[in-house]
């Protein structure tokens, strides 16, 4: 009897943890909250998005873009970056013509006040795993690792 709720307990648990990766790998975008001012981190995760094989192709400062057009917005400071990888980009076009509408990958820099500092970046994982292409899904694993490991330098 001590037997079966023991192994009952082990399958019970492992049901648990398989949900709860499942859950993580479906989330579409990973985070990190630091501290420093805004500029510090930024410049921060320029840098190691570089270390880890991404460039910054584009910057908008969305805050000041808001308030540019619609005057009464009082936004934090929120920075989105467009990066990008150009083999895995390569990759990902060669396998799907249409896969630029997810390109260059987002990341986020979020002013959480109080030297607070929010990163976050997408899941290409969660994302291209909608589109039902098996290699695309396998580069995008990749470039989820990669992603992961940046967050884990910041």
């Amino acid at each position: 009897m001590m037997k079966i709720k023991i192994v009952l307990f082990l399958a019970v648990m492992f049901a648990v943890q398989s949900i709860t990766a499942q859950q993580e790998q479906q989330k579409y975008y990973f985070s990190k909250t630091l501290n420093g001012t805004f500029e510090e981190v930024t410049a921060r995760t320029k840098s190691v998005l570089k270390e880890v094989g991404f460039g910054v192709i584009t910057e908008i400062d969305m805050d000041a873009k808001l308030k540019e057009k619609l005057t009464d917005v009082d936004l934090r400071p929120y920075k989105i970056l467009g990066v990008c990888n150009p083999g895995y980009a390569y990759q990902t076009i060669q396998l799907e013509e249409n896969i630029g509408l997810f390109l260059p990958c987002k990341v986020l820099v979020k002013d959480q006040g109080k030297g607070q500092v929010e990163v976050v970046m997408v899941n290409p994982s969660a994302l291209m795993s909608t589109l039902g292409n098996e290699e695309l899904n396998e580069v995008a694993a990749k470039v989820t690792e990669k992603f992961r490991l940046a967050l884990e330098k910041l």
